[in-house]
């Protein structure tokens, strides 16, 4: 209470001619006054500390947001580019399974034409055209998600009939295979090719005037005429059931087929086979002459069935 009575008196003296001023203070207002500054100084500095710590923070949290943004802004990039990508692969994919199904009717195309050789039912096959050009145009519009998810739908649907249509292919070209083999195995025992590279036919099959006795007879093959020693073909697989040589029918070669089929090739001027040899469709077997009974250099080619002659026309392609 004594000390807090005392006082300090401060003396101001502003020059020598001016008069002197005191000031009395309680002794305690300095010591205040002091507490006051020092606290001021603490409550500034912790401010101070406080916003350079509060300006670390924002700028570390600054910087953690712009390198969020370029990792945003990237990862949204790259998710467009593979979006983007992802949509033109279901374009090529709906493409490619428009070629597929277009490969796919040409197929059955071609199989209809396989059966109609065949001689086979004929199917019904839808061919789609396709577009082969390189040339394109139109506007750039991004496509929509809805787009997109459309072309899907129908891609999976045309895949979806394509499995299907494959799968009764599969059984369609077996079944064509097997038609085809039979069709190829029919025509290798058929006597479809002509014998010789001629095509002159010098005395038809049926009624005729005898070119020696000038008389009606009936003639049982063709006459073929072709130069001396041309190349003489046997006209379908088979086996050599005779050769021999009479005053008749020259030097000859008869071939037996199959279905009762025979086929006969006379005046032969030389024989290449022998009875018994298997013989394979357009084989030479031997070399046109005028033997036997003949007038000049033919070949005499006659087709039996269960060994009776019928006209070999029908046959000749």
């Amino acid at each position: 209470m004594i000390w807090g009575k005392k006082r300090y008196t401060f003396v101001i003296i502003p020059d020598a001619n001016s008069s002197v001023r005191r000031f009395e203070v309680p002794k305690l207002i300095p010591y205040i006054a002091g507490a006051g500054l020092l606290s001021l100084v603490i409550v500034t500095l912790t401010l101070y500390v406080l916003h350079a710590r509060t300006a670390m923070v924002a700028s570390d949290l600054q910087t953690r947001v712009k390198s969020q943004d370029t990792l945003y802004a990237t990862t949204v990039q790259e998710k467009n580019q593979t979006i983007e990508q992802l949509q033109n692969e279901v374009i090529n994919l709906s493409r490619q399974t428009s070629d597929m199904k277009t490969q796919i009717d040409d197929i059955r195309k071609l199989e209809d034409e396989v059966r109609t050789i065949t001689g086979s039912d004929k199917t019904t096959a839808a061919v789609n055209s396709a577009s082969s050009g390189l040339a394109m145009g139109g506007t750039n519009r991004p496509a929509t998600d809805d787009e997109v998810q459309d072309m899907l739908e129908q891609t999976r649907t045309l895949l979806t009939d394509m499995n299907e249509e494959v799968d009764k292919l599969k059984h369609s070209i077996v079944n064509t295979k097997e038609a085809a083999l039979a069709v190829q195995k029919k025509q290798r025992v058929t006597p479809t090719i002509w014998p010789v590279d001629s095509r002159t036919i010098t005395s038809g099959f049926g009624l005729r005037q005898d070119p020696f006795t000038f008389r009606p007879s009936f003639h049982s093959g063709f006459d073929i005429s072709a130069p001396l020693n041309s190349k003489v073909h046997v006209t379908a697989d088979g086996v050599v059931q005779s050769t021999g040589s009479d005053s008749l029918h020259g030097n000859n070669i008869v071939v037996s087929h199959s279905d009762g089929l025979q086929t006969w090739y006379m005046h032969l001027n030389k024989i290449n086979v022998d009875k018994g040899e298997k013989v394979e469709k357009g084989q030479v077997i031997g070399l046109v002459g005028s033997t036997g009974r003949s007038t000049g250099n033919h070949l005499h080619y006659e087709v039996l069935k269960n060994g009776v002659s019928i006209d070999p026309k029908p046959f000749l392609k």
